[in-house]
């Protein structure tokens, strides 16, 4: 029995970058969900311990979190340096056109089953 789906698209090249090459890219719509849904307080810290390309940075930075991430790849944390810079340099970077905004709140949709 299946409780909730989350019904996401992939990550596009634009949101992960040309250079990302991390195998395992969260979308960061799923990542903004989860940090919404989580952390109430304004003064939150989203803590990733794994923090790999940074999708859970940028998405905390997108909506005002404070934020740690920790990796041991030394490759990936430079990933993840490099997409919260870009975000700082063109904060329209990881912004929806119209149409993607509509996918994303039609794909977001939480659906409850009731067995």
């Amino acid at each position: 029995m299946t409780d909730k789906v989350f019904l996401l698209p992939k990550p596009t090249k634009k949101e992960k970058g040309d250079y990302n090459d991390h195998k395992t890219v969260k979308p960061l719509a799923i990542c903004e969900y989860l940090i919404k849904l989580s952390a109430f307080s304004k003064d939150a810290v989203v803590l990733d311990p794994f923090i790999g390309s940074g999708t859970t940075a940028v998405a905390a930075k997108k909506l005002g979190k404070n934020y740690i991430g920790i990796d041991a790849n030394e490759k990936y944390v430079k990933i993840s340096e490099k997409r919260l810079k870009e975000l700082d340099e063109k904060p329209d970077l990881f912004r929806n056109t119209v149409n993607a905004e509509k996918q994303e709140k039609r794909s977001l949709q939480v659906q409850l089953q009731i067995a």
